[in-house]
């Protein structure tokens, strides 16, 4: 887990906690110490707990050094910071600066996992900057809400894995193999872009819920009762029928439903 920030400290914590080994390494000495002792900054219910237990067992360790970190590893999550840069593009200084740090120190056959939020395409920058025919990459976005980012992790309503193969989706999709939730098997494009399109759409809920609580004020009628009324129409949730893309496994394959 190259990364200890709110993604990568929540999904190594929680990745240890489901039994495997994860080693979480980070470029600042400092929060690396903090965090070998169980000394967690982010406000985040659970997590320190999760951290504490994890450690105790045995499983899951911090370190600085990033190249001995990924050296045994095999498959290497990316939870770097991706900010706003110029003109509201993704900045992704930092995940190309790691790829091209751990270029050389990757073993053969193992997986790059993007677990930051990046713009569609991001994959195949990795994948050129790496330049190993012997290494996958991987699209995984998170779908964690800050105050619960333990709980959706381990009670996820969906995990989206993006990839160029079944097989190497099948590598990462292991990883939650305790977990009770829908698997979403896609390629890295349509993974990276169901991150945003969930945040856009979220936006436009929130949007739409503002403007419909005017208009219920107007009428005198009760907003939450009206989101209920309209919020348990299976019809109104965005969702595709068809078949999956060429050489991509079916949604949804753990649940009987035909997506």
């Amino acid at each position: 887990m190259i990364g200890t920030g709110y993604v990568g400290l929540t999904t190594g914590a929680c990745l240890a906690a489901l039994g495997h080994h994860v080693v979480c390494a980070d470029a600042d000495p400092r929060k690396v110490e903090r965090l070998r002792e169980a000394r967690v900054d982010i406000l985040e219910p659970g997590l320190p707990e999760t951290v504490r237990d994890a450690l105790d067992a045995g499983r899951l360790d911090f370190t600085g050094d990033t190249a001995s970190a990924v050296a045994e590893s095999d498959v290497v999550f990316l939870c770097l910071p991706t900010p706003m840069g110029a003109g509201g593009a993704a900045d992704l200084a930092a995940v190309e600066a790691v790829a091209a740090q751990i270029r050389d120190a990757l073993p053969p056959g193992c997986v790059v996992v993007n677990k930051s939020t990046v713009p569609v395409g991001t994959c195949e920058r990795v994948a050129a900057l790496l330049g190993r025919d012997d290494v996958a990459v991987v699209s995984n976005p998170e779908f964690l809400r800050e105050g619960r980012a333990v709980h959706d992790f381990l009670h996820p309503d969906r995990i989206v894995i993006g990839a160029a193969d079944r097989d190497t989706a099948r590598r990462v999709a292991d990883l939650y193999a305790e977990l009770d939730a829908p698997l979403v098997l896609t390629d890295p494009a349509s993974a990276e872009l169901a991150k945003y399109a969930a945040n856009f759409f979220l936006a436009m809920k929130l949007s739409f819920a503002n403007n419909l609580a005017t208009v219920c004020e107007r009428f005198g009628a009760d907003i939450n009762d009206v989101t209920e009324g309209i919020g348990r129409d299976r019809a109104s949730a965005p969702r595709s029928c068809g078949p999956a893309p060429a050489g991509a496994a079916p949604v949804c394959p753990r649940t009987p439903t035909p997506c």
